[in-house]
């Protein structure tokens, strides 16, 4: 069910990369950042901690460009989230 919807909301963030084109890891580290946006307690972890956690986890099991990607797709989820 969650699944479903974070999917969406990677393919509504990142229009030019289908679903099934970003890496696996990429895929998976964006959805625990996305749950943790949508559903973490911000008090525990606020949405910018969980976003530079996801950076991270990028950068170590992805590539450096991972990041970046990984970044600018959560920065955008959180800024539409924000509004």
């Amino acid at each position: 069910k969650n699944l479903i919807k974070i999917d969406k909301i990677i393919e509504i963030s990142a229009p030019e990369w289908p679903i099934a084109q970003i890496p696996i890891i990429d895929r998976n580290v964006l959805r625990i950042g996305i749950f943790e946006l949508l559903y973490g307690n911000k008090e525990e972890v606020p949405p910018k901690v969980a976003i530079n956690e996801a950076i991270e986890l990028a950068k170590t099991f992805s590539g450096q460009t991972s990041g970046k990607f990984v970044n600018g797709v959560l920065g955008t989820v959180y800024k539409q989230l924000s509004e």
